[in-house]
């Protein structure tokens, strides 16, 4: 029985090898031999490794970013070689970063482990044209893998530089980190159109495109003076104290987009303008350098965000054209330009000859409404005009401006009778139409009565030289019988309440000289003006919170609480308030040497007034109540130390 084997129980290969005439031990190693040698055949035969070569989009402008991914899939846990990228000219190579995954399959009881290794390459377009880049090779095991080249057509585009770090804000991103940033994050300035006639309004919308989590908005770094233009502000999400996000793709990509101003632009000029960039202050939560900047690398590895980093983003470069108005302009045609109606009224319509009488002219309709002068006024002798007094009543109309200009005039009629006020007429230019029209206004009727005639006053009789007689009666002697005049009281000299009174004017004129030194340091030193005004400028801005408060609006509570206290502090600081956020203000105090007890009051009061306004959430009376009388207090005693 010993070193027998049942026949149902053995395999064939064994049974096979003992009926050879093998004894079992050895029967049973050759067994384990042939398996051995099985398995490394089939891990011989195991799949090649797979190369994948991919690009984030393959339509790009001038100066954009293009993200190239290189995935290697390959069974086991054993190294990959950097691959050899092939770049074209008109292509830098701003930065790269991998990632590894693994998956796990199985198939016929058999199970695999698949290593994913992505080399992610940023890469910035210099110049215009279709580029290949590629192709793409992997060294593994001795052996060369090659993916195919993927083509890249490249446009003539803005040049965004669009990021920077903003100001204070600690360590600055790399190259790398600020090219992720870019493709992830920037203000889009978009005109309705990019040619207009001088004075014909064009609109633009500056929309901020996100891609980042957790991205905080704090306020503009800086706004465009928009020169040679006339400019009307149409919206602004900081006036509302939020922006509204929506979906859209850009090239191939979901971004949350949320519109920050819309700005109606009306040229002064004939010619091209090149539009100064809007900044905005942002901030976000980065992860840790091994990760990359953003950490796109997992989704769900939301513990690995660390410090915070603050950048100003900037829109993009704009060019417009402003064209000249065409000639053959008719007569009186002064440059007003749009839709344009005009109509008059005048009260009372029935008066005495000489009383005055009321006349308005409106012009209404959409364009820039400022800039319309005021119409010719009616050649005559029956009435005298006097210049007119002119308001403008503005509206807005689906992001069209338009509304109202009133010119008031006194009007004198000079002659009795039936009478009429005749037409005002206006020219424009229609930039719709691309011609010029004319519009008048009816006349009005009059109905003008006698006035009364004046009384001539009686003439004054002529005297001659010899009627004119000098008579005593005719001059009262000042108390001629009077012997001797009687003291009335000390003179007037010894008197020290007139002495006193002497003083007035001299104290009355260093009054005025200090009056003027300050009203010329307001005008010429603007570090001492804002000194001036900082504590009522805070004052007034904390009794609007205070109404807020009362009234339960929480976040503009909060708000209005951080534009107090953060003008506040840059006009004792003498600093621009986009700038002024807790980290930017506790640096400048601490060069003031204030104490960190007050420093930190600062950054809390901050830190609060952020936390409400951006991620908003049920707010006690209380704790606005403890808020607003810690706001008040750094202002009473900050205007002290600083």
């Amino acid at each position: 029985m010993s070193g027998s084997v049942q026949g149902p129980k053995s395999p064939v290969r064994y049974a096979h090898l003992k009926a050879s005439g093998l004894p079992g031990r050895a029967a049973f190693v050759i067994l384990v031999l042939c398996t051995g040698i099985l398995a490394f055949g089939s891990a011989l035969r195991a799949e090649d490794p797979k190369l994948q070569v991919s690009v984030d989009r393959t339509r790009v402008g001038v100066g954009e970013h293009v993200v190239l991914t290189v995935s290697v899939s390959l069974e086991g846990q054993e190294a990959v070689s950097e691959p050899e990228l092939a770049v074209p000219d008109g292509f830098d190579v701003l930065g790269r970063r991998s990632s590894t995954s693994w998956s796990i399959g199985i198939a016929n009881g058999v199970v695999t482990h698949i290593q994913t290794v992505s080399f992610i390459y940023t890469l910035r377009v210099q110049r215009e044209g279709s580029y290949l880049i590629g192709p793409v090779k992997v060294t593994h095991q001795g052996k060369t893998y090659t993916a195919s080249p993927v083509r890249v057509e490249v446009v003539k585009g803005p040049k965004r530089q669009q990021v920077r770090p903003a100001p204070g804000s600690g360590q600055s991103p790399g190259a790398q980190d600020l090219g992720e940033i870019e493709e992830n994050l920037f203000i889009e300035a978009r005109p309705d159109r990019r040619t207009v006639y001088v004075g014909e309004q064009m609109t633009l919308s500056y929309t901020l495109y996100n891609r980042i989590p957790r991205l905080r908005i704090h306020s503009y770094d800086h706004l465009p003076t928009y020169t040679g233009f006339w400019a009307k502000k149409l919206f602004d999400a900081f006036d509302v104290q939020q922006v509204s996000w929506n979906t859209e793709v850009v090239n191939g990509r979901k971004f949350e987009a949320g519109l920050l101003k819309v700005v109606a632009l009306f040229p002064t000029t004939a010619g091209k303008q090149t539009l100064e960039q809007l900044g905005l202050l942002c901030s976000f939560p980065v992860r840790s350098k091994r990760r990359g900047l953003l950490g796109f690398d997992s989704f769900f590895d939301m513990d690995a965000f660390g410090e915070t980093k603050q950048v100003v983003v900037r829109s993009n470069d704009l060019e417009l054209e402003a064209m000249p108005l065409p000639a053959g302009a008719p007569a009186g045609f002064a440059g007003a330009v749009g839709q344009l109606q005009i109509s008059a009224e005048a009260t009372p319509t029935t008066v005495a000859e000489g009383d005055p009488i009321v006349l308005k002219v409106r012009v209404s309709g959409t364009g820039n409404l400022n800039a319309v002068p005021e119409p010719p006024r009616p050649v005559g002798e029956m009435f005298r005009f006097y210049d007119p007094r002119a308001s403008v009543e503005t509206e807005k109309r689906e992001n069209r401006l338009g509304g109202r200009k009133t010119f008031e005039y006194v009007v004198i009629p000079q002659k009795a009778g039936e009478r009429q006020i005749p037409p005002f007429r206006l020219a424009y230019f229609d930039p719709d139409q691309k011609r010029y029209a004319t519009v008048q206004t009816a006349p009005i009727a009059l109905v003008i009565n006698p006035g009364a005639v004046p009384s001539r006053p009686a003439p004054v009789p002529m005297l001659s030289r010899d009627e004119i007689k000098v008579l005593g009666e005719d001059i009262r002697y000042i108390k001629p019988d009077m012997p001797v005049l009687e003291v009335q009281g000390r003179a007037l000299y010894r008197n020290w309440g007139f002495l006193a009174l002497q003083a007035v004017p001299v104290l009355g004129f260093l009054g005025v000289f200090a009056y003027r030194r300050h009203r010329e340091r307001l005008v010429g030193d603007v570090a001492y003006a804002r000194r001036r005004r900082s504590r009522s400028e805070a004052r007034r801005r904390l009794a609007d919170a205070r109404r807020l408060m009362a009234s339960g609006e929480n976040r503009a509570f909060h708000s209005e609480i951080y534009r107090a206290l953060a003008q506040f502090l840059a006009d004792r600081l003498n600093c621009p308030v986009a700038g002024m956020a807790a980290d930017s203000a506790a640096e400048a105090l601490a060069g003031r040497g204030v104490s960190e007890e007050v420093i930190a009051q600062v950054r809390k009061v901050f830190q609060r007034c952020d936390f409400a306004r951006f991620a908003p959430s049920d707010v006690s009376d209380g704790e606005m109540e403890t808020l607003y009388k810690a706001a008040e207090g750094l202002v009473d005693e900050l205007g002290r130390k600083v």
